[in-house]
């Protein structure tokens, strides 16, 4: 009896902790005095009319994976950056950080955009031809056939496999202008914001294949950002032209087949 009560306890706790989380936009405090008085954090509940409130510092308590470095985070544009978490006194205790992908001709207005939160719920049927898209800190949800996103237009070489692949594992948040959804069950992608670190269980170091007769290694990328060996190959003849990069964004490369060319993408630089 005395376990099944304990059991009870421990179920009633893990279900009040895990219900008193919320998605929250936060900027980091700038002002210029002794902490814990300044230094910390200005948060705002989404989707909510809350006046923000300060904390004096942010915990996280990441579940399955890598913690967030605070050069990711702090500091960061206001509100480009949103935490998954509860307030807990006079800090935040997080479990999910995500940030923003800069679009340099739009910037963000959070103001305008705060009731049109939302996230992919974890979806169990494999060959359901639907999915959920919940809205944040709400009991709203719609059922969707597909996502556009806006970023495919709006910044140029973004990697849209990886871009998916963030949205449709539930490793974003993003907003949806107006709410508003086409006749076919479609939403357009306004801002995205990425879970952090990014990317995640990739290996730590990518071992360089070792390759003879003058052929050069290869690679090519997963749609997590991973670098996988593809082949040897001979180095071609490739294009002298390197692609620029929108404001925000940061080129990357890496050789890739057939000629061992280098293949160009933008990534934010917050994550270089």
């Amino acid at each position: 009896m005395k376990l099944i009560l304990s059991l009870i306890v421990f179920i009633a706790t893990v279900v009040l902790f895990v219900s008193g989380e919320s998605y929250y936009s936060i900027r980091t405090d700038l002002r210029k005095c002794a902490s814990p008085m300044c230094g910390g954090y200005f948060v705002r509940e989404i989707g909510s009319n809350k006046t923000e409130v300060y904390v004096k510092s942010l915990n996280q308590t990441v579940k399955g994976g890598a913690t967030v470095s605070e050069t990711q985070y702090k500091f960061a544009p206001s509100f480009s950056v949103v935490v998954k978490g509860e307030i807990n006194k006079d800090d935040i205790v997080v479990s999910k950080i995500f940030r923003l992908l800069p679009k340099s001709n739009k910037p963000f207005n959070f103001d305008n955009e705060m009731n049109h939160f939302f996230t992919v719920a974890p979806n169990g049927e494999k060959n359901s031809t639907t999915f959920e898209i919940k809205k944040l800190n709400s009991n709203k949800s719609e059922k969707v056939k597909s996502i556009e996103n806006s970023y495919s237009h709006d910044v140029s070489l973004i990697p849209m496999d990886w871009l998916s692949y963030k949205v449709h594992s539930s490793q974003s948040v993003f907003t949806v202008s107006g709410e508003k959804m086409t006749s076919n069950k479609t939403v357009v992608i306004d801002y995205m914001f990425i879970s952090l670190p990014d990317p995640m269980f990739c290996p730590k170091e990518l071992m360089v294949a070792s390759c003879t007769n003058g052929t050069i290694p290869t690679y090519t990328a997963t749609p997590s950002r991973c670098l996988l060996f593809a082949g040897c190959v001979h180095k071609g003849v490739c294009p002298l032209v390197v692609p620029a990069c929108s404001e925000g964004y940061t080129r990357n490369s890496y050789d890739s087949k057939p000629n061992g060319c280098p293949h160009y993408s933008c990534i934010p630089s917050f994550l270089s």
